[in-house]
């Protein structure tokens, strides 16, 4: 499908959505955009983490969760972690 072909689809298929089900569209490019912007921020260079850090110092790295997914993150982590090798 074409550039213009889609965007008149999309058009097509706003013009017929009710009030409630635009708002979530609209809701979700507001994501888009916002994730957007994100992925083009250059990236920062920290430096490395030592040995004997403790978790608050590691607090500034991992900042806050956003989502309600932790509990299903932590598990994949577990099923999926590899020892470490030194």
């Amino acid at each position: 499908m074409t550039y213009p072909e889609l965007r008149q689809k999309i058009e097509q298929q706003l013009a017929q959505l009710p009030p409630e089900q635009l708002s979530l569209v609209s809701d979700f490019l507001d994501s888009l955009q916002s994730k957007s912007t994100i992925s083009q921020r250059p990236l920062r260079r920290l430096a490395p983490i030592k040995r004997g850090t403790k978790a608050g110092e590691l607090l500034k790295f991992a900042r806050t969760w956003q989502g309600n997914d932790l509990e299903d993150c932590f598990r994949l982590v577990k099923e999926t972690r590899s020892k470490a090798q030194f």
